[in-house]
């Protein structure tokens, strides 16, 4: 693993694997700030992600987070949880690969499936449809290719939130 710079950490992966809940912990123990790309496509737009897929379409959903995730990129000192598929993209894999730390939070489909079970309800995700389970590993399958670029590739099955934090932290360790 080497990235070029440790200033900035960028956590990759499914739907369910963690990234949002482990930038928050990590964002913490490293006095940095936490972002999620999401998040911040819907506070630029004024809409929610399923608003956005349902009323848009996911083209124009992508050119928001692209927006975003090229921004935040360029920001030091902040740990970012990137929307599943916001890795996919060739520009931003590049600029996040450059620019910091990018590592790949991997679990299995139907782990991520089971952790977001009832959060489902509230929080709809516009690409799991009726059945998230498989399609969390249609998606996993369609962008590992990309999720492998990473220059950490951790495994987040069965580990708790302060167990993959320290993870990460370690790997920072090995990097300065």
């Amino acid at each position: 693993m080497t990235a070029p710079n440790v200033d900035r950490v960028f956590l990759v992966g499914i739907s369910g694997a963690g990234k949002s809940s482990v930038a928050t912990v990590l964002a913490q123990r490293l006095g940095w700030k936490a972002q999620d790309t999401d998040t911040e496509v819907e506070r630029r737009t004024g809409r929610t992600i399923p608003w956005l897929f349902a009323n848009k379409g996911e083209a124009v959903f992508r050119g928001f987070e692209q927006s975003a995730v090229l921004e935040l990129a360029g920001r030091p000192r902040q740990v970012v949880a990137l929307g599943g598929g916001a890795f996919v993209n060739p520009l931003s894999r590049a600029t996040l690969l450059r620019r910091g730390l990018v590592v790949w939070l991997d679990v299995d489909p139907d782990e991520a499936a089971h952790r977001l079970g009832p959060a489902l309800a509230d929080e709809p995700r516009p690409m799991l449809g009726n059945d998230p389970a498989n399609s969390l590993r249609a998606l996993r399958a369609e962008r590992l290719a990309a999720y492998q670029q990473a220059h950490l590739h951790l495994n987040a099955n069965h580990k708790s939130i302060a167990t993959i934090t320290t993870e990460i932290l370690t790997a920072l360790q090995a990097e300065s």
